[in-house]
């Protein structure tokens, strides 16, 4: 299967593009162990939290319906997500978190 013209690999004209479009992945925040040990607290107390919301039957299929009738734009795709493909795009991501990793 041949590449589609036009869009190359997944290098440097890519990578620019991308950041061009300020599609590219962001450098993380840099935490102190401290604070992620207290993120990682809040995060457990707001996850308990949510997960013990009481819900009766009756709620539940409200939401259930609520979610069903939910449609998202087919025209929701931005343009730059046509321009490459699934396999490009996850090489750039995959390159990003290995650069972060090193």
């Amino acid at each position: 299967q041949e590449p589609e013209q036009g869009l190359g690999d997944a290098g440097p004209g890519l990578q620019e593009r991308l950041q061009m479009l300020r599609l590219h992945l962001p450098d993380p925040p840099v935490d102190s162990e401290e604070e992620n040990e207290e993120e990682a607290a809040e995060g457990a107390a707001a996850q308990s939290s949510r997960s013990s919301i009481p819900m009766d039957a009756e709620h539940v299929e409200l939401v259930k319906r609520t979610m069903a009738s939910v449609k998202l734009p087919s025209l929701g795709i931005p343009a730059w997500a046509s321009q490459i493909s699934e396999e490009q795009w996850k090489d750039v991501v995959q390159r990003t978190l290995q650069a972060r990793q090193s």
